[in-house]
């Protein structure tokens, strides 16, 4: 797998984690299967060939992943079938980047995925299309920054409890209680709990957990961490919470993972 990341300008930062090029199944097998680890994240995803993956909404049958994808902040982890090698140009977004950029709670499509031209609309189409025929990175890039800042021109809001909530959790990677984190928001703990519900589609909590799990896959690529230390260091009361917190996320034991490491995709 090729992945390469890139930072967008500094005043979409606080919303746009990174731009992306990737090629998954570069071999071009058939029935090749990974499993994506939730990030806490909202992926665009524009897909440069007609060549797709296939993705599943809840119990229902795969199907053809579309043109411009939209996926959702996932809290545990799906499974992406490829067909042929894929070459794609993504944006992550946090959470709250989807409502400040677009207006639009990232609520109405958690743990799932969508055609973003549907949740978008025409916009959204020129914008990816545009995409698609540039060739050059420096080019896609140039053109994702100045679509991004017009649209954060229209819809961004001047101030959001939710988003220095979020802000908040991230920068201490999840390792945090409610307590802690109503000394940094000025509002009620009833009042967070409810914005962060209606905006991103779950709870602070979960998000916290998403970001402590965050933490921890920085770790992983390391062929000799020490998992009794990576559980102390990120606030596990033991290494069997551990390994539950991390299967939850994974699908996976923490050794299992580092072995099968190839079969999962992990953007953090």
């Amino acid at each position: 797998m090729y992945f390469k990341e890139h930072l967008p300008d500094p005043i979409l930062r606080p919303f746009v984690q990174a731009y992306w090029a990737a090629e998954f199944n570069g071999q071009g097998e058939s029935g090749h299967v990974q499993s994506v680890i939730p990030n806490g994240c909202i992926e665009l995803i524009i897909h440069m060939t007609d060549d797709h993956c296939f993705l599943s909404r809840e119990a229902s049958d795969r199907q053809t992943s579309p043109d411009y994808t939209l996926i959702g902040m996932y809290t545990q982890p799906y499974e992406v079938h490829f067909s042929s090698r894929v070459e794609v140009f993504g944006i992550r977004f946090f959470p709250e980047g989807i409502s400040h950029i677009f207006g639009i709670p990232p609520s109405e499509f958690t743990s799932t995925y969508e055609d973003s031209t549907d949740v978008f609309g025409k916009v959204m189409a020129d914008f990816c299309e545009q995409i698609r025929t540039t060739i050059a990175v420096k080019d896609q890039l140039a053109l994702a920054d100045r679509f991004l800042l017009k649209q954060y021109e229209k819809n961004g809001k001047d101030f959001d409890y939710v988003q220095l909530a979020a802000e908040y959790i991230r920068t201490e990677n999840g390792m945090l209680d409610q307590e802690q984190l109503m000394t940094h928001v000025p509002i009620s703990t009833r009042q967070l709990q409810r914005a962060f519900k209606d905006q991103f589609g779950i709870t602070a909590k979960e998000y916290m957990r998403l970001a402590r799990m965050n933490a921890i896959q920085k770790y992983m690529h390391c062929p000799d961490v020490n998992f009794l230390d990576l559980a102390y260091d990120h606030g596990f009361a033991d290494q069997a919470h551990f390994i539950r917190e991390f299967r939850h996320y994974t699908g996976s034991a923490p050794r299992q993972f580092m072995k099968d490491r190839k079969r999962f995709i992990v953007n953090v």
